[in-house]
């Protein structure tokens, strides 16, 4: 049979094995694809929200690590759940091999930056509840708790702090800037501001405006700009969309739209329109344009 074998350092590669006498020929020799994550190390961990739901997140510290708090990027999509014991269920492994896509947030690793990588962000309605009828309320607890649990560690300088997301990760983005003081800058990829334009349904919220309008809404960060506005800490955030989007609630009209309210608000923000991207990014062009605007909207906040 064939297999495979990874760690934390040596990438995945497969074998021929036999279960008679457990002999087995290496097939495959990938060598590291990106050696300048090399060091980078890697925890699965746990901590509790202030109602008591168990979170987890894949916490990376940099080659090096001398132990002082460094500025901190949190990366998240939310998900709903029925029941809170679902919604604890520890995710992953921190015995996978450390490397990172193109959407990936762990590049930042290789910078001198602390990473809170898929933080557990759950949405929970139990019983008669819906999950959103309290998202906003639900992620911004599960975000403090996350702020609070690297800073707590003294990994993470909470004055650094950015957040971010792709799709609804992005629309996670702009509520928690607009409900929280706790970060300097966001990133949002590909997101929905206003919900009135997913009238019939959207994610895991199968009720239509017409049935739950004040959920569509308060769910609207279009909605809440004055708001972000006000905060103690403002925090810049940074819009990336793909022109050509063909998610039916993630139109390029959202980021626009979002954008022009911002700017009226004098929020700090800018807004990228990657030309025939649709919601995910292919070009090689149009990703080393992603990452350069992502690493120039972050550099205030370097190590």
């Amino acid at each position: 049979i064939m297999i495979s074998r990874e760690g934390k350092t040596t990438p995945r590669n497969y074998f021929l094995t036999k279960l008679s006498d457990k002999s087995e020929v290496q097939v495959t020799d990938f060598q590291h694809p990106q050696p300048d994550l090399l060091g980078i190390t890697k925890e699965l961990v746990q901590y509790k929200r202030d109602d008591g739901v168990e979170l987890t997140a894949n916490l990376y510290l940099p080659a090096n690590y001398d132990g002082t708090p460094r500025p901190t990027l949190f990366w998240a999509y939310p998900r709903e759940f029925k029941d809170a014991k679902a919604a604890g269920q520890v995710k992953g492994s921190k015995h996978r091999f450390v490397s990172a896509h193109w959407a990936s947030p762990i590049h930042w690793a290789a910078k001198g930056w602390v990473i809170m990588d898929d933080f557990s962000l759950p949405v929970i309605g139990e019983g008669e509840s819906q999950p959103n009828d309290t998202f906003i309320e639900q992620i911004v607890s599960g975000s403090t708790a996350a702020v609070n649990y690297v800073t707590e560690r003294g990994v993470c300088d909470p004055d650094r702090c950015a957040v971010g997301g792709h799709s609804y990760g992005s629309f996670m983005t702009a509520h928690l800037l607009s409900h929280t003081g706790l970060f300097a800058a966001g990133i949002g990829r590909s997101g929905a501001f206003n919900r009135t334009l997913t009238p019939m349904s959207f994610q895991s919220e199968d009720r239509s405006i017409w049935e739950a309008q004040d959920v569509y809404i308060t769910m609207s960060p279009l909605m809440h700009v004055k708001k972000y506005s006000l905060q103690e800490r403002v925090g810049k955030l940074l819009l990336i969309h793909g022109e050509a989007d063909e998610n039916s609630g993630t139109y390029p009209m959202q980021s626009e739209r979002y954008f022009a309210a911002l700017k009226a608000f004098g929020i700090e923000s800018r807004l990228v329109i990657l030309p025939h991207e649709r919601h995910s990014y292919r070009a090689k062009e149009s990703i080393l344009h992603m990452a350069w605007e992502q690493e120039e909207w972050l550099r205030s906040l370097d190590p």
